[in-house]
């Protein structure tokens, strides 16, 4: 007999259903998981804070967790509270018994700042549980008291604090682990999550809401338990993360006078972005590039300029030269010529594949880059040059890399499986692309790009993204101008549709 997968949480039990068990469960739900639990500990509590904590009893926790498993092993745990050192005894040795990533976030600070069971985390025990876990989500408050360091408010993080994560927390573990140090608590303009590895040091940014809400520490590490158990990245994970509990935070549900709690199945949009800057760049977020100035439907990516002729000829306004076999002069030629036929076309986009200086010196419409690019490209040059940018995006951490260059486009893909190269990259599929999408509205128009036929494309253009890239549909196509026509009628790509569709 098959099992369902199931996420397990192991944490307090909140009568205001705003954090701990309660928080993960829905939160779970409404990422489409099975969630189950195990109390740690029953609390008096309402929206004004913790009243009284009662620890669960030692026996019945174990029994709990051993029963559980004959219904097989969990897919992900969460730990949360933990109320006493025989409950934390119990939780070390159930989570070191298991293969599945673990998140840990110690609670040991309520938002209010108090500490009504900082001690159960103390000493060994609270490293076991750091030296296990996958996942650390800790907030500056909580990671000092563990650490026994002195406060941080704002800035990155000291090299005290870089130096005892390491050699305390991470040294021992395998290399994907990480702690994520959340600014929720801190001081400053913006609210940074700094990620931690033994070997980076990254700050995922968001704007600073000017309120808190209850349980957004518990909806933030639901989130990575969840996308760790899909076998996302730790840095995707907690780029989701701090993008949910953003949107959940400001979409909070009052539930009594006090503190409202945060929303588990908020609808996050570009508000909510978290971003995340390149090496040497600022926290600040930089001057976005220009809009375009239309639409951008159907979007061919071809390997020549013979092929943007005809592409003009036929109609379509928005596409992308690649050029990848041919340099120097030949390339800078072939860039030229596209460009200036472009020119000629009123309402045509054409963005240049990778080569930047080339793309300035001809002056191109666009430029398109990919991830890798971004760290070589001259990015201010670009924008001086007053060029459009879109840049290809693959996990939620690569969005908030783009977004923190605010492109003029953001393109998500692979959306099916693609058969021109090998992508490490899993296929989006319609549902997350549509989702995906909705994180980047209104703020950037979004190109869906990766194994898009013909046949797909309706059902693409259903989700709500602004255009379609593809390169097999027309460059490989029987008849490629047939190929365009039927594509054009499916999804103008002039600013103009009644133009396209007098082209045509």
């Amino acid at each position: 007999m098959t099992t369902t997968a199931y996420l397990l949480t192991i944490d307090a039990h909140d009568p205001t259903g705003g954090s701990g068990q309660a928080a993960d469960l829905a939160t779970w739900a409404a990422l489409g998981w099975r969630g189950t639990s195990i109390t740690t500990a029953l609390t008096a509590q309402n929206s004004y804070g913790v009243q009284g904590v009662q620890a669960a009893e030692v026996a019945l926790l174990r029994n709990s967790l051993r029963t559980l498993l004959a219904d097989g092993e969990p897919a992900a745990v969460k730990i949360g509270m933990i109320s006493h050192a025989a409950v934390a005894e119990e939780v070390a040795q159930f989570v070191e018994a298991r293969q599945c990533p673990v998140v840990w976030d110690p609670q040991l600070a309520s938002a209010d700042g108090s500490e009504p069971w900082a001690q159960a985390h103390g000493g060994g025990l609270a490293m076991r549980l750091a030296q296990r876990a996958d996942l650390i989500t800790a907030n500056r408050a909580e990671a000092s008291a563990l650490l026994d360091l002195p406060a941080w408010e704002m800035g990155p993080p000291p090299a005290a604090w870089i130096n005892a994560i390491r050699s305390r927390w991470l040294e021992a573990g395998a290399p994907h682990r990480a702690v994520v140090v959340k600014g929720g608590n801190a001081w400053g303009a913006h609210s940074t999550d700094w990620y931690i590895t033994s070997s980076t040091v990254l700050p995922l940014v968001s704007r600073r809401l000017p309120r808190s809400a209850h349980g957004s520490g518990s909806v933030h590490a639901s989130v990575c338990a969840a996308r760790l158990a899909e076998g996302w990245s730790v840095l995707d994970a907690a780029a989701e993360a701090q993008l949910r509990a953003h949107a959940g935070i400001d979409q909070a549900i009052a539930a009594g006078p006090g503190r409202p709690n945060t929303r588990t199945d908020a609808r996050a949009d570009s508000d909510d972005l978290p971003w995340l800057p390149l090496p040497g760049q600022s926290e600040e977020a930089p001057p976005d590039f220009a809009r375009l100035s239309g639409q951008i439907g159907f979007y061919p990516v071809v390997p020549d300029a013979d092929w943007v002729l005809r592409l003009l000829e036929w109609g379509v306004c928005t596409i992308q030269l690649r050029i990848k076999e041919i340099e120097g002069a030949e390339l800078r030629m072939q860039i030229r010529e596209a460009v200036q036929a472009a020119r000629e076309v009123p309402g045509t986009q054409l963005f240049i594949n990778d080569h930047w200086r080339e793309a300035i010196e001809a002056g191109a419409y666009g430029v398109h880059l990919g991830q890798d690019d971004v760290h070589t490209a001259d990015l201010p040059a670009i924008h001086t040059a007053g060029l459009r940018l879109g840049l290809s995006t693959h996990t939620p951490a690569e969005i908030a890399r783009a977004h923190a260059l605010r492109p003029s486009y953001i393109a998500l893909g692979p959306v099916f499986p693609t058969t021109l190269k090998a992508m490490p990259y899993r296929p989006l599929g319609l549902e997350r692309l549509t989702q995906w999408r909705q994180w980047l509205s209104p703020r950037y128009p979004v190109v869906a790009i990766g194994g898009i036929s013909l046949g797909q494309m309706s059902a693409v253009r259903a989700t709500g993204v602004s255009g379609a890239a593809v390169v097999s549909a027309v460059t490989q196509a029987v008849n490629p101008r047939l190929a365009v026509r039927e594509a054009l009628h499916i999804w103008p790509a002039c600013a103009d549709e009644a133009v396209a569709q007098a082209m045509v």
